[in-house]
Protein backbone atom coordinates (compact mmCIF):
# COMPACT_ATOMS: atom_id res chain seq x y z
CA UNK A 1 0.00 0.00 0.00
CA UNK A 2 1.08 3.59 -0.63
CA UNK A 3 2.01 5.63 2.38
CA UNK A 4 1.42 9.27 3.22
CA UNK A 5 4.77 10.64 4.37
CA UNK A 6 3.91 14.22 5.31
CA UNK A 7 4.40 13.52 9.01
CA UNK A 8 7.60 11.64 8.27
CA UNK A 9 8.88 14.65 6.36
CA UNK A 10 8.00 16.95 9.24
CA UNK A 11 9.73 14.64 11.71
CA UNK A 12 12.73 14.44 9.37
CA UNK A 13 13.10 18.23 9.30
CA UNK A 14 12.63 18.43 13.08
CA UNK A 15 15.36 15.85 13.53
CA UNK A 16 17.52 17.81 11.10
CA UNK A 17 17.07 20.96 13.20
CA UNK A 18 18.01 19.12 16.38
CA UNK A 19 21.00 17.49 14.66
CA UNK A 20 22.16 20.87 13.33
CA UNK A 21 21.92 22.40 16.80
CA UNK A 22 23.82 19.46 18.29
CA UNK A 23 26.57 19.75 15.65
CA UNK A 24 26.90 23.49 16.30
CA UNK A 25 27.16 22.91 20.04
CA UNK A 26 29.81 20.21 19.48
CA UNK A 27 31.82 22.54 17.22
CA UNK A 28 31.71 25.29 19.83
CA UNK A 29 32.76 22.95 22.63
CA UNK A 30 35.66 21.55 20.58
CA UNK A 31 37.04 24.90 19.41
CA UNK A 32 37.46 26.36 22.90
CA UNK A 33 40.39 23.99 23.73
CA UNK A 34 41.95 24.98 20.37
CA UNK A 35 41.98 28.63 21.49
CA UNK A 36 43.51 27.66 24.83
CA UNK A 37 46.22 25.57 23.18
CA UNK A 38 47.14 28.27 20.64
CA UNK A 39 47.12 30.92 23.37
CA UNK A 40 49.42 28.81 25.56
CA UNK A 41 51.80 28.07 22.68
CA UNK A 42 52.16 31.77 21.88
CA UNK A 43 52.30 32.98 25.50
CA UNK A 44 49.48 35.50 25.55
CA UNK A 45 50.81 36.83 28.87
CA UNK A 46 53.69 38.45 26.97
CA UNK A 47 51.63 41.62 26.68
CA UNK A 48 48.81 42.98 28.84
CA UNK A 49 46.86 44.17 25.80
CA UNK A 50 47.05 40.77 24.14
CA UNK A 51 46.20 38.98 27.40
CA UNK A 52 43.12 41.07 28.18
CA UNK A 53 41.82 40.87 24.63
CA UNK A 54 42.30 37.10 24.42
CA UNK A 55 40.78 36.31 27.80
CA UNK A 56 37.70 38.44 27.17
CA UNK A 57 37.06 36.87 23.76
CA UNK A 58 37.48 33.40 25.32
CA UNK A 59 34.91 34.37 27.92
CA UNK A 60 32.62 35.25 25.01
CA UNK A 61 33.21 31.84 23.45
CA UNK A 62 32.28 30.08 26.69
CA UNK A 63 29.17 32.24 27.03
CA UNK A 64 28.00 31.49 23.47
CA UNK A 65 28.69 27.77 23.93
CA UNK A 66 26.56 27.72 27.09
CA UNK A 67 23.82 29.63 25.24
CA UNK A 68 23.93 27.13 22.37
CA UNK A 69 23.76 24.22 24.83
CA UNK A 70 20.72 25.70 26.54
CA UNK A 71 19.05 26.24 23.16
CA UNK A 72 19.73 22.61 22.22
CA UNK A 73 18.25 21.39 25.51
CA UNK A 74 15.03 23.41 25.35
CA UNK A 75 14.36 23.30 21.61
CA UNK A 76 12.12 20.60 20.15
CA UNK A 77 13.24 21.33 16.59
CA UNK A 78 9.68 22.16 15.50
CA UNK A 79 10.28 25.86 14.91
CA UNK A 80 12.40 26.40 11.78
CA UNK A 81 13.47 29.79 13.13
CA UNK A 82 15.60 27.96 15.72
CA UNK A 83 17.95 26.84 12.95
CA UNK A 84 18.54 30.42 11.84
CA UNK A 85 19.04 31.57 15.41
CA UNK A 86 21.58 28.79 15.90
CA UNK A 87 23.32 29.90 12.69
CA UNK A 88 23.37 33.45 14.05
CA UNK A 89 25.03 32.28 17.28
CA UNK A 90 27.51 30.21 15.28
CA UNK A 91 28.51 33.19 13.11
CA UNK A 92 29.16 35.28 16.24
CA UNK A 93 31.08 32.41 17.79
CA UNK A 94 33.32 31.78 14.77
CA UNK A 95 34.05 35.49 14.44
CA UNK A 96 35.09 35.66 18.11
CA UNK A 97 37.10 32.47 17.65
CA UNK A 98 39.07 34.07 14.82
CA UNK A 99 39.53 37.25 16.85
CA UNK A 100 40.91 35.12 19.70
CA UNK A 101 43.41 33.51 17.33
CA UNK A 102 44.36 36.97 16.08
CA UNK A 103 45.18 38.02 19.64
CA UNK A 104 47.36 34.93 20.09
CA UNK A 105 49.49 35.81 17.04
CA UNK A 106 49.33 39.60 17.46
CA UNK A 107 52.69 41.40 17.68
CA UNK A 108 54.57 38.25 16.59
CA UNK A 109 56.76 39.24 13.58
CA UNK A 110 56.93 35.72 12.13
CA UNK A 111 53.17 35.30 11.82
CA UNK A 112 52.15 38.16 9.49
CA UNK A 113 50.66 35.82 6.87
CA UNK A 114 48.68 33.94 9.53
CA UNK A 115 47.43 37.23 10.96
CA UNK A 116 46.40 38.49 7.53
CA UNK A 117 44.50 35.33 6.66
CA UNK A 118 42.74 35.01 10.02
CA UNK A 119 41.83 38.69 10.13
CA UNK A 120 40.46 38.53 6.57
CA UNK A 121 38.07 35.74 7.50
CA UNK A 122 37.09 37.41 10.78
CA UNK A 123 36.31 40.67 8.94
CA UNK A 124 33.99 38.84 6.59
CA UNK A 125 32.52 36.92 9.55
CA UNK A 126 31.60 40.16 11.31
CA UNK A 127 29.33 41.02 8.38
CA UNK A 128 28.07 37.47 7.99
CA UNK A 129 26.59 38.04 11.46
CA UNK A 130 24.32 40.66 9.89
CA UNK A 131 23.23 38.30 7.14
CA UNK A 132 22.38 35.45 9.52
CA UNK A 133 20.55 37.88 11.78
CA UNK A 134 18.47 39.00 8.81
CA UNK A 135 17.72 35.42 7.76
CA UNK A 136 16.49 34.77 11.31
CA UNK A 137 14.49 37.98 11.46
CA UNK A 138 12.77 37.17 8.15
CA UNK A 139 11.11 34.15 9.79
CA UNK A 140 8.86 36.55 11.74
CA UNK A 141 8.14 39.05 8.97
CA UNK A 142 5.71 38.93 6.09
CA UNK A 143 7.32 38.45 2.68
CA UNK A 144 7.13 41.83 0.93
CA UNK A 145 9.00 43.75 -1.73
CA UNK A 146 10.95 45.44 1.06
CA UNK A 147 12.15 42.16 2.59
CA UNK A 148 13.05 40.74 -0.82
CA UNK A 149 14.95 43.91 -1.75
CA UNK A 150 16.82 43.91 1.58
CA UNK A 151 17.91 40.31 1.05
CA UNK A 152 19.19 40.97 -2.48
CA UNK A 153 20.98 44.22 -1.60
CA UNK A 154 22.60 42.72 1.49
CA UNK A 155 23.89 39.71 -0.43
CA UNK A 156 25.29 42.01 -3.14
CA UNK A 157 26.96 44.27 -0.56
CA UNK A 158 28.57 41.33 1.23
CA UNK A 159 29.76 39.84 -2.07
CA UNK A 160 31.43 43.14 -2.97
CA UNK A 161 32.96 43.33 0.49
CA UNK A 162 34.21 39.76 0.18
CA UNK A 163 35.81 40.70 -3.15
CA UNK A 164 37.55 43.66 -1.47
CA UNK A 165 38.91 41.35 1.22
CA UNK A 166 40.22 38.93 -1.43
CA UNK A 167 41.94 41.82 -3.24
CA UNK A 168 43.35 42.91 0.10
CA UNK A 169 45.39 39.69 0.28
CA UNK A 170 47.52 40.93 -2.64
CA UNK A 171 47.11 44.70 -2.47
CA UNK A 172 46.20 46.10 0.98
CA UNK A 173 43.11 48.28 0.62
CA UNK A 174 41.20 47.29 3.77
CA UNK A 175 43.95 46.59 6.33
CA UNK A 176 47.63 45.65 6.49
CA UNK A 177 49.91 44.14 9.10
CA UNK A 178 53.37 45.57 9.52
CA UNK A 179 56.52 43.44 9.76
CA UNK A 180 56.17 43.66 13.56
CA UNK A 181 52.82 41.83 13.43
CA UNK A 182 50.61 44.83 14.27
CA UNK A 183 47.90 46.55 12.26
CA UNK A 184 49.08 49.53 10.27
CA UNK A 185 47.20 52.80 10.85
CA UNK A 186 48.13 54.01 7.36
CA UNK A 187 45.15 52.35 5.64
CA UNK A 188 41.74 53.78 6.66
CA UNK A 189 39.16 51.00 6.43
CA UNK A 190 36.48 52.81 4.44
CA UNK A 191 35.27 49.56 2.86
CA UNK A 192 34.19 48.09 6.21
CA UNK A 193 32.67 51.38 7.31
CA UNK A 194 30.63 51.81 4.12
CA UNK A 195 29.46 48.16 4.04
CA UNK A 196 28.54 48.24 7.72
CA UNK A 197 26.56 51.44 7.46
CA UNK A 198 24.82 50.24 4.29
CA UNK A 199 23.77 46.95 5.93
CA UNK A 200 22.69 48.88 9.03
CA UNK A 201 20.49 51.11 6.87
CA UNK A 202 18.92 48.10 5.12
CA UNK A 203 18.16 46.25 8.34
CA UNK A 204 16.82 49.38 10.03
CA UNK A 205 14.41 49.96 7.14
CA UNK A 206 13.25 46.32 7.26
CA UNK A 207 12.97 46.26 11.05
CA UNK A 208 11.17 49.53 11.63
CA UNK A 209 8.78 49.03 8.71
CA UNK A 210 7.71 45.64 10.11
CA UNK A 211 4.75 44.86 12.38
CA UNK A 212 6.95 43.72 15.28
CA UNK A 213 6.51 45.23 18.73
CA UNK A 214 8.85 48.00 19.90
CA UNK A 215 10.77 45.71 22.27
CA UNK A 216 11.49 43.25 19.47
CA UNK A 217 12.49 46.00 17.09
CA UNK A 218 14.88 47.28 19.74
CA UNK A 219 16.28 43.78 20.23
CA UNK A 220 16.99 43.32 16.52
CA UNK A 221 18.47 46.79 16.25
CA UNK A 222 20.76 46.12 19.21
CA UNK A 223 22.26 43.08 17.52
CA UNK A 224 22.58 45.02 14.27
CA UNK A 225 24.37 47.86 16.04
CA UNK A 226 27.22 45.88 17.59
CA UNK A 227 29.08 44.68 14.46
CA UNK A 228 28.50 48.06 12.81
CA UNK A 229 29.95 49.79 15.87
CA UNK A 230 33.19 47.89 15.33
CA UNK A 231 33.52 49.24 11.81
CA UNK A 232 32.62 52.81 12.75
CA UNK A 233 35.44 52.78 15.31
CA UNK A 234 37.89 52.54 12.43
CA UNK A 235 37.27 56.24 11.85
CA UNK A 236 39.72 56.70 14.73
CA UNK A 237 42.46 54.16 13.87
CA UNK A 238 44.74 55.15 16.75
CA UNK A 239 42.12 54.07 19.28
CA UNK A 240 42.08 50.55 17.85
CA UNK A 241 45.63 49.98 16.71
CA UNK A 242 47.31 51.35 19.81
CA UNK A 243 44.90 49.59 22.22
CA UNK A 244 44.08 46.11 20.87
CA UNK A 245 42.66 45.06 24.23
CA UNK A 246 39.86 47.54 23.56
CA UNK A 247 38.37 45.02 21.14
CA UNK A 248 38.09 42.30 23.76
CA UNK A 249 36.58 44.63 26.33
CA UNK A 250 34.10 45.87 23.73
CA UNK A 251 33.07 42.30 22.92
CA UNK A 252 32.34 41.55 26.56
CA UNK A 253 30.74 44.89 27.39
CA UNK A 254 28.41 45.14 24.40
CA UNK A 255 28.11 41.96 22.39
CA UNK A 256 27.44 39.37 25.09
CA UNK A 257 24.73 41.21 27.07
CA UNK A 258 22.98 42.14 23.84
CA UNK A 259 23.20 38.52 22.73
CA UNK A 260 21.49 37.50 25.96
CA UNK A 261 18.82 40.15 25.43
CA UNK A 262 18.29 38.90 21.90
CA UNK A 263 18.09 35.31 23.11
CA UNK A 264 15.34 36.21 25.57
CA UNK A 265 13.37 37.94 22.82
CA UNK A 266 13.96 34.93 20.56
CA UNK A 267 12.50 32.70 23.26
CA UNK A 268 9.43 34.94 23.51
CA UNK A 269 9.07 34.97 19.73
CA UNK A 270 9.16 31.17 19.58
CA UNK A 271 6.47 30.94 22.25
CA UNK A 272 4.32 33.44 20.36
CA UNK A 273 4.71 31.47 17.14
CA UNK A 274 3.73 28.20 18.82
CA UNK A 275 0.79 29.85 20.59
CA UNK A 276 -0.36 31.38 17.31
CA UNK A 277 -0.14 28.00 15.56
CA UNK A 278 -2.17 26.33 18.30
CA UNK A 279 -4.79 29.07 18.22
CA UNK A 280 -4.98 28.86 14.44
CA UNK A 281 -5.37 25.10 14.56
CA UNK A 282 -8.08 25.40 17.21
CA UNK A 283 -9.96 27.88 15.04
CA UNK A 284 -9.65 25.59 12.03
CA UNK A 285 -10.89 22.68 14.15
CA UNK A 286 -13.88 24.70 15.34
CA UNK A 287 -14.63 25.73 11.76
CA UNK A 288 -14.40 22.10 10.63
CA UNK A 289 -16.82 21.03 13.36
CA UNK A 290 -19.24 23.83 12.52
CA UNK A 291 -19.18 22.78 8.85
CA UNK A 292 -19.65 19.12 9.73
CA UNK A 293 -22.56 19.56 12.13
CA UNK A 294 -25.31 20.87 9.79
CA UNK A 295 -24.84 17.88 7.45
CA UNK A 296 -24.76 15.33 10.27
CA UNK A 297 -27.53 17.19 12.13
CA UNK A 298 -29.87 16.98 9.15
CA UNK A 299 -29.24 13.27 8.59
CA UNK A 300 -29.57 12.34 12.27
CA UNK A 301 -32.81 14.31 12.67
CA UNK A 302 -34.19 12.70 9.52
CA UNK A 303 -33.51 9.25 10.99
CA UNK A 304 -35.11 10.22 14.32
CA UNK A 305 -38.14 11.64 12.51
CA UNK A 306 -38.64 8.35 10.66
CA UNK A 307 -38.23 6.35 13.89
CA UNK A 308 -40.90 8.44 15.63
CA UNK A 309 -43.48 6.69 13.44
CA UNK A 310 -41.99 3.19 13.33
CA UNK A 311 -40.29 2.83 16.71
CA UNK A 312 -40.96 5.68 19.19
CA UNK A 313 -38.91 4.04 21.93
CA UNK A 314 -35.84 3.80 19.71
CA UNK A 315 -36.48 7.37 18.52
CA UNK A 316 -36.35 8.58 22.12
CA UNK A 317 -33.08 6.70 22.70
CA UNK A 318 -31.62 8.13 19.48
CA UNK A 319 -32.66 11.65 20.50
CA UNK A 320 -30.94 11.25 23.87
CA UNK A 321 -27.77 9.81 22.31
CA UNK A 322 -27.72 12.55 19.68
CA UNK A 323 -28.03 15.26 22.35
CA UNK A 324 -25.13 13.78 24.33
CA UNK A 325 -23.07 13.53 21.16
CA UNK A 326 -23.59 17.20 20.29
CA UNK A 327 -22.82 18.30 23.85
CA UNK A 328 -19.56 16.32 23.85
CA UNK A 329 -18.67 17.71 20.44
CA UNK A 330 -18.90 21.25 21.78
CA UNK A 331 -16.99 20.41 24.95
CA UNK A 332 -14.23 18.62 23.05
CA UNK A 333 -13.85 21.47 20.56
CA UNK A 334 -12.57 23.70 23.38
CA UNK A 335 -10.14 21.14 24.81
CA UNK A 336 -6.58 22.50 24.73
CA UNK A 337 -5.09 19.43 26.41
CA UNK A 338 -5.34 15.69 25.62
CA UNK A 339 -8.13 13.49 26.94
CA UNK A 340 -8.15 9.79 27.73
CA UNK A 341 -8.81 7.51 24.78
CA UNK A 342 -11.64 5.97 26.84
CA UNK A 343 -13.50 9.32 26.58
CA UNK A 344 -12.83 9.53 22.85
CA UNK A 345 -14.05 5.93 22.47
CA UNK A 346 -17.38 6.67 24.19
CA UNK A 347 -17.88 9.61 21.84
CA UNK A 348 -17.07 7.40 18.84
CA UNK A 349 -19.55 4.75 19.98
CA UNK A 350 -22.35 7.33 20.07
CA UNK A 351 -21.51 8.50 16.57
CA UNK A 352 -21.26 4.95 15.22
CA UNK A 353 -24.56 3.94 16.83
CA UNK A 354 -26.33 6.86 15.17
CA UNK A 355 -24.77 6.02 11.82
CA UNK A 356 -25.83 2.37 12.05
CA UNK A 357 -29.41 3.61 12.39
CA UNK A 358 -28.99 5.28 8.98
CA UNK A 359 -27.27 2.31 7.30
CA UNK A 360 -28.44 -0.82 9.16
CA UNK A 361 -27.77 -3.18 6.23
CA UNK A 362 -24.69 -1.48 4.82
CA UNK A 363 -22.47 -0.58 7.75
CA UNK A 364 -20.77 -2.97 10.17
CA UNK A 365 -18.45 -1.77 12.91
CA UNK A 366 -16.10 -3.99 14.90
CA UNK A 367 -14.12 -3.10 18.01
CA UNK A 368 -10.90 -4.72 19.16
CA UNK A 369 -9.88 -2.54 22.09
CA UNK A 370 -6.87 -3.84 24.02
CA UNK A 371 -6.12 -0.62 25.93
CA UNK A 372 -7.75 2.74 26.65
CA UNK A 373 -5.61 4.35 29.39
CA UNK A 374 -3.56 6.67 27.21
CA UNK A 375 -3.97 10.26 25.98
CA UNK A 376 -5.19 11.49 22.61
CA UNK A 377 -6.26 14.93 21.39
CA UNK A 378 -10.00 15.36 21.65
CA UNK A 379 -11.81 14.65 18.37
CA UNK A 380 -8.75 13.09 16.78
CA UNK A 381 -9.94 9.49 16.26
CA UNK A 382 -13.63 10.24 15.68
CA UNK A 383 -13.01 12.14 12.41
CA UNK A 384 -11.01 9.16 11.14
CA UNK A 385 -13.94 6.83 11.90
CA UNK A 386 -16.26 9.30 10.20
CA UNK A 387 -14.03 9.38 7.11
CA UNK A 388 -13.99 5.57 7.02
CA UNK A 389 -17.81 5.46 7.07
CA UNK A 390 -18.49 8.44 4.84
CA UNK A 391 -15.78 8.02 2.19
CA UNK A 392 -14.99 4.32 2.52
CA UNK A 393 -18.13 2.34 3.28
CA UNK A 394 -20.91 4.61 2.05
CA UNK A 395 -19.27 5.03 -1.35
CA UNK A 396 -18.93 1.29 -1.73
CA UNK A 397 -21.90 -0.34 -3.51
CA UNK A 398 -22.13 -3.27 -1.09
CA UNK A 399 -21.13 -1.44 2.07
CA UNK A 400 -18.48 -2.89 4.34
CA UNK A 401 -16.87 -3.07 7.75
CA UNK A 402 -15.05 -0.50 9.83
CA UNK A 403 -12.69 -1.95 12.42
CA UNK A 404 -11.41 0.14 15.33
CA UNK A 405 -8.57 -1.45 17.30
CA UNK A 406 -5.92 -0.46 19.82
CA UNK A 407 -2.69 -2.19 20.74
CA UNK A 408 -0.01 -1.51 23.32
CA UNK A 409 3.69 -2.06 22.56
CA UNK A 410 6.77 -1.52 24.69
CA UNK A 411 7.23 2.01 23.38
CA UNK A 412 3.82 3.23 22.21
CA UNK A 413 0.06 2.90 21.92
CA UNK A 414 -1.40 2.44 18.46
CA UNK A 415 -4.93 3.13 17.24
CA UNK A 416 -5.94 1.67 13.89
CA UNK A 417 -9.09 2.69 12.02
CA UNK A 418 -9.43 0.33 9.04
CA UNK A 419 -12.19 -0.20 6.48
CA UNK A 420 -12.64 -2.49 3.49
CA UNK A 421 -14.44 0.16 1.48
CA UNK A 422 -13.70 2.04 -1.71
CA UNK A 423 -10.16 3.17 -0.88
CA UNK A 424 -8.29 5.99 -2.62
CA UNK A 425 -4.90 7.16 -3.81
CA UNK A 426 -3.10 8.73 -0.78
CA UNK A 427 -1.04 10.99 -3.02
CA UNK A 428 -4.28 12.73 -3.96
CA UNK A 429 -4.53 14.10 -0.44
CA UNK A 430 -1.13 15.74 -0.79
CA UNK A 431 -2.09 17.14 -4.19
CA UNK A 432 -5.47 18.49 -3.08
CA UNK A 433 -4.14 19.94 0.19
CA UNK A 434 -6.86 22.30 1.40
CA UNK A 435 -9.71 19.84 0.74
CA UNK A 436 -8.47 17.59 3.50
CA UNK A 437 -8.07 19.94 6.44
CA UNK A 438 -9.47 17.30 8.80
CA UNK A 439 -6.52 14.97 8.22
CA UNK A 440 -3.99 17.83 8.30
CA UNK A 441 -5.45 19.24 11.54
CA UNK A 442 -5.55 15.84 13.21
CA UNK A 443 -1.98 15.03 12.21
CA UNK A 444 -0.78 18.40 13.51
CA UNK A 445 -2.67 18.11 16.82
CA UNK A 446 -1.48 14.53 17.41
CA UNK A 447 2.10 15.68 16.86
CA UNK A 448 1.82 18.81 19.00
CA UNK A 449 -0.26 17.48 21.91
CA UNK A 450 0.98 13.91 22.39
CA UNK A 451 4.17 13.90 20.30
CA UNK A 452 2.58 11.24 18.13
CA UNK A 453 2.10 10.53 14.44
CA UNK A 454 -0.68 9.77 11.97
CA UNK A 455 -0.13 7.58 8.93
CA UNK A 456 -2.54 6.57 6.17
CA UNK A 457 -2.34 3.53 3.94
CA UNK A 458 -4.84 3.02 1.15
CA UNK A 459 -5.34 1.52 -2.29
CA UNK A 460 -8.34 2.03 -4.57
CA UNK A 461 -10.76 -0.88 -4.22
CA UNK A 462 -8.99 -2.41 -1.22
CA UNK A 463 -9.82 -0.08 1.65
CA UNK A 464 -7.99 2.29 3.97
CA UNK A 465 -6.13 2.05 7.28
CA UNK A 466 -5.32 5.03 9.49
CA UNK A 467 -2.76 4.47 12.26
CA UNK A 468 -2.30 6.92 15.12
CA UNK A 469 0.77 6.28 17.27
CA UNK A 470 1.18 7.78 20.74
CA UNK A 471 4.67 7.33 22.25
CA UNK A 472 4.76 6.07 25.82
CA UNK A 473 7.90 7.62 27.22
CA UNK A 474 6.65 11.20 27.22
CA UNK A 475 3.62 10.31 29.34
CA UNK A 476 5.58 8.12 31.74
CA UNK A 477 7.87 11.02 32.57
CA UNK A 478 4.97 13.37 33.11
CA UNK A 479 2.95 11.08 35.35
Amino acid sequence: MKDITMHDRTTFFQNQNKTFQAVVFAIMACLIPVCLIVAAQNNIFRNSYVCVGNLTTMAGLVFLTALSGYLLKKSDGKNPASRYFTLFLLSIYLTLFLVSLTYSFYQLPNHVEWLTGITTVSYFGSFFILLTLWLYQKQFLEETRVTRAVTVLMVVALMLYAFALIVNLREPIVFRYTAEGVLSPDIPDYYSIFTGLFCLLLLCVATFSSNLSFSRKFSFFSCIFVPVLFTILFVNPNLIYQSPDFWGILNTTFLLPLCLLFFNVHDALEKDVLRHEKEETQLRLSAMISQMQPHFLYNALAVIEALCETDPKLAAEATNTFAHYLRENMDFADKASPISFSEELKHIEKYVWLETLRFPNKLRVEYDIACTAFPVPALSVQPMVENAIKHGICKSKHGGTVRLSTVETDSAYRIVVADDGKGFDPQGILAEGGRHLGIANTRYRVGQMVDGSLEIESRPGEGTAVTITVPKQKWKTQS
